[in-house]
């Protein structure tokens, strides 16, 4: 199992972009006079400005979609950090809830969600496996039922369902 300290090579990449959103500790912590964050961005210390969650996780599926072989590895590696994987996976879910049938950029966005939601199983599958009742993994069995029926992810979410809730 990962955890925050240890050292990922992309993640020095993602510092690099200056497109991407900082986090930093210099902000105000929470409950300080002037500070605009909730108790959802305040994570272990570092804090994350309002709304920059979002746009790092806006950026997921056209960066894959564009090859950037950095992003989504830097972003999977890191975000543990300032969040958790059941608001990346409700920003995600939010952001592509619905998909057009017959729109080829639809079916381009969800070829990309696929592909970084197997990524993110295979390599980091603890985070799907932390909270007691596997909310996070039944959460990305729901989703991928409604909206990739037809993808791997489907059979590879419901055989560690199985494996890991067999009630």
């Amino acid at each position: 199992m990962r955890t925050p300290g240890d050292s990922c090579h992309t993640c020095c990449f993602w510092r690099m972009n200056p497109s991407i959103p900082k986090v930093t500790r210099d902000s105000p912590a929470q409950g300080e006079k002037g500070s605009t964050l909730n108790k959802e961005e305040t994570v272990r210390g570092r804090t994350l400005k309002p709304g920059t969650l979002r746009k790092l996780v806006n950026q997921l599926v056209p960066a894959h979609r564009r090859a950037d072989p950095f992003f989504v590895p830097a972003f999977l590696c890191t975000y543990r950090r300032f969040a958790s994987t059941q608001q990346v996976l409700d920003l995600l879910f939010l952001r592509y809830g619905f998909f057009h049938p017959n729109c080829e950029e639809d079916k381009q966005n969800k070829s990309a969600l696929c592909s970084i939601l197997e990524t993110w199983l295979a390599q980091y599958l603890e985070d799907f496996c932390q909270c007691p009742d596997l909310a996070s993994l039944k959460q990305l069995m729901a989703y991928t039922l409604i909206n990739l029926p037809d993808s791997d992810i489907v059979l590879q979410v419901c055989t560690l369902l199985s494996q890991l809730d067999p009630l």
